[in-house]
């Protein structure tokens, strides 16, 4: 048998022993009853005190009305007891007793009306409250017509009789409610209220037939024992849990919550007509507790109503607000793709007046947002949707499409004057310095793409011209707008399309690395070969790289594309070094992939993955990279030096050379532009300068290597000025990697005189 069941049985046992013996010692025992009454009570009241304390929010606050309830209790018990003691008149102490009763009842309705179960509104307590009193008004009149009639009629009126109706109004009206509450009663909830109920329901009838049977003038042997009963219960449902979810208004939607009022009516209304149908006339009482009824069942339906009115009320504020959240941006508070989007299908409609559009990316917001912080970031797109909406008039429309990309519809735009004077204000309002938090004023800059639609636009067709002058726009410089035009777009979409074809090529495994073999001048063989990228297009064939070098550049893709000629040249050259020992490639270094924290790492698995020597890799970095971010590049170089890969400055003497770079970065080679070997025997000042590099790489000790060499006598000339390696079209062509492995595996002898029919143009 589970304890809780074990605990109630032996308090059972324990209640009937006691009153038992009271019975056979008579009224001598009954201040000892009353006392123990007192103790159970106090037990009662020191539980609902304790759980109050362990509890929070509205059980909380009902607790501690049930701990005022027990004490208010207490009190009545220990005026009974002491006005026994003091030989206070009977009818005075139960007119007394009575009327102190009424404190605890109140305090016990406020405490069920206050629990969770209950509704939190005060139109959800008050249809609580009606269904209680609509059951209770019901119950009364059935326990009139059942027990007090018949007394009434031979006793009369007098205080006894009003006592005892005060006393059945309220004791039923508790236990009613607490009815109420049990059919309203989630799952989690019904241990707790189901002794809630049992507690009342068995004080209720303890009192009331104990003070039925005072007034006939005969004792009632098991009053205090329900009463004990009925405290222990109270007292034990009060440390018992009492989940479940927050109760809403409309959330008692069980059959039993809406029959429980309506069947104690039911029967009274049948037991009523019953009677009139005996005795040929209602009675009275019955007739005003019916009449009580349905004014409670008129009251209770008329605030059904008005809940069901702030229901819809409800319902549509929140499909307005769902409405709103679907159309708007939760951020700003502007409008989102969904709702530019329809607006601008309406602006394109049958209307004549021919739409503009706008749209506006930040320059700026990334660093920002790295540097500052998401919420900064947040305010400063709350800020620029602020300025936005400045700018334009209210019949405009502004969005965020997402990000830092906003859109901004002008409806009936009188022509491109219009749109690029909004272009201007838009530029100069959001250019404006934004304080964000307690840090320093942040400035953002915007670049601007205008589409103006014509008679043949559509939504999407605008968009996407709108997208490439932005685009433009950001091209060009930033902090600017540009207006589209089918030159722009023509020019524009070739570009992106060049980008996408250049991504899909990398994950199509389009691209290949072709070498241009690197010769020592003084023996003209082989030494070292440099990786060059080639794009084997699916419909234009077999590219060089000024197809399409600068779009990968600008679109990012470069790192990425030396990254797969760095990889495929290590392998490689692994595979020429078995005959070759000291075989070298060069592999160049964009800048965007020079300054990349993890270069080096890259560089090292690369290595590892072809299980090449450090030595036989050279990377050649130009002087415009070095530019871009010097501290960066120097770090990345010093950390390939350190792995043993060796540097060269590649086109040296067409950046912004300086000898400072020579002097503090770990440069091994100097590749000679071929700007100067082209004219270098019949141009004074290209041999000058030649010869001045080398003489400064070998003051350095650089190796210098001397690029585009296309003639027998740039050849000789640069043996004359003692360049010791060149590379160019006379040794050989850029070409396959089976090419150079034919001309390694042929006789060694000058290059000059090796059959290059393998090579490939480049």
């Amino acid at each position: 048998m589970p304890g809780k069941a074990r605990w109630w049985l032996a308090a059972l046992v324990a209640v009937v022993l006691f009153e038992g013996s009271s019975a056979q010692l008579g009224s001598a025992f009954h201040p000892i009853d009353r006392g123990v009454l007192i103790g159970v009570v106090t037990w009662t009241l020191v539980r609902y005190v304790r759980s109050s304390r362990a509890s929070e929010g509205r059980l909380r606050t009902a607790r501690r009305l049930g701990a005022a309830a027990a004490a208010c209790w207490l009190v009545a018990l220990v005026w009974d007891l002491v006005a026994g003691a003091a030989g206070v008149p009977e009818t005075r102490q139960t007119v007394v007793s009575a009327l102190l009763s009424l404190v605890p009842a109140v305090f016990g309705v406020a405490a069920m009306v206050t629990l969770p179960v209950a509704p939190p509104t005060v139109l959800g307590k008050l249809r609580l409250l009606l269904d209680g009193l609509i059951a209770a008004f019901s119950l009364l009149a059935l326990v009139w017509l059942f027990v007090l009639k018949a007394w009434y009629a031979s006793h009369g009126g007098g205080a006894d009789g009003v006592t005892l109706m005060v006393l059945c109004i309220v004791l039923i009206v508790v236990a009613a409610m607490s009815l109420i509450l049990l059919a309203n009663g989630s799952t989690r909830q019904v241990t707790a209220l189901t002794g809630l109920s049992v507690g009342l329901a068995l004080i209720a009838i303890s009192m009331l037939l104990q003070l039925a049977s005072t007034l006939r003038g005969a004792d009632w042997t098991w009053g205090n024992g329900l009463l004990q009963l009925g405290a222990l219960a109270l007292g034990a449902s009060a440390r018992l849990p009492f989940g479940g979810p927050p109760v809403r208004d409309r959330d008692s939607t069980t059959f039993a919550a809406y029959t429980m009022p309506y069947l104690p009516l039911t029967a009274m209304v049948l037991v009523a007509m019953s009677d009139q149908m005996r005795y040929g006339r209602l009675d009275a009482l019955v007739a005003w507790l019916a009449l009580s009824a349905v004014l409670a069942v008129l009251a209770r339906q008329f605030l059904s109503l008005r809940m069901t009115a702030s229901l819809n009320s409800e319902i549509d504020a929140q499909r307005a607000r769902l409405t709103h959240q679907a159309y708007h941006d939760p951020l700003t508070g502007l409008a989102n793709r969904a709702l530019f989007g329809e607006r601008l299908e309406f602006a394109l409609g049958p209307d004549p007046g021919m739409p503009a559009l706008l749209l506006v990316d930040l320059d700026g917001f990334k660093a920002v947002n790295d540097t500052r912080g998401h919420a900064a970031g947040d305010q400063l797109l709350v800020a620029v949707a602020g300025r936005l909406k400045s700018a334009v008039r209210a019949t405009d429309t502004v969005a965020r499409l997402g990000g830092d990309e906003f859109a901004v519809l002008l409806p009936g735009a009188s022509g491109e004057a219009d749109a690029v004077a909004v272009a201007r204000m838009v530029l100069e309002r959001v250019g404006e310095p934004v304080t964000l938090g307690e840090g320093s004023p942040v400035v953002v800059r915007a670049s601007v793409g205008i589409a103006l639609a014509d008679e043949t636009s559509t939504a999407e067709l605008l968009l996407r011209d709108a997208d490439l002058a932005l685009y433009e726009a950001k091209e060009t410089g930033k902090n600017q707008y540009r207006v589209a035009d089918p030159e722009l777009s023509r020019s524009t979409l070739g570009r992106l399309r060049l980008e996408e074809e250049l991504r899909a090529g990398l994950d199509a495994g389009e691209f290949e690395v072709h070498y241009q073999p690197i010769v020592e001048l003084e023996s003209e063989r082989i030494t070292a070969v440099e990786a060059l990228v080639r794009w084997r297009h699916p419909t234009r064939g077999l590219l060089g790289p000024g197809a399409f070098l600068e779009t990968a550049e600008a679109s990012g893709l470069l790192p990425a594309l030396d990254g797969f000629v760095l990889r495929a040249a290590c392998r490689q050259v692994g595979l020429w070094r078995k005959s070759r020992p000291t075989f070298v490639v060069s592999v160049n270094v964009c800048a965007a992939h020079l300054v990349d924290p993890g270069l080096a790492d890259e560089v090292a698995a690369a290595l590892a993955e072809a299980s090449l020597p450090a030595e036989a890799l050279m990377l050649e970095v130009t002087e415009t990279a070095l530019v871009a971010d010097l501290a960066m590049a120097a770090r990345s170089l010093r950390e390939l030096a350190d792995l043993g890969v060796r540097i060269a400055l590649d086109d040296f003497g067409t950046g912004y050379s300086s000898l400072t770079y020579l002097r503090t970065l770990p440069i091994h080679a100097l590749k000679i532009d071929r700007s100067f070997v082209r004219d270098l025997d019949g141009n004074a000042t290209d041999e000058a300068v030649t010869r001045a590099i080398l003489g400064l790489a070998e003051t350095l000790g650089l190796r210098p290597v001397a690029e585009g060499v296309e003639g027998v006598s740039q050849a000789d000339r640069l043996r004359d000025l003692r360049c010791g390696h060149a590379q160019g079209f006379l040794f050989a062509k850029p070409m396959p990697a089976s090419g150079v492995t034919e001309l390694l595996a042929g006789p060694d002898e000058p290059l000059l005189h090796a059959d290059r029919g393998a090579s490939v143009a480049g």
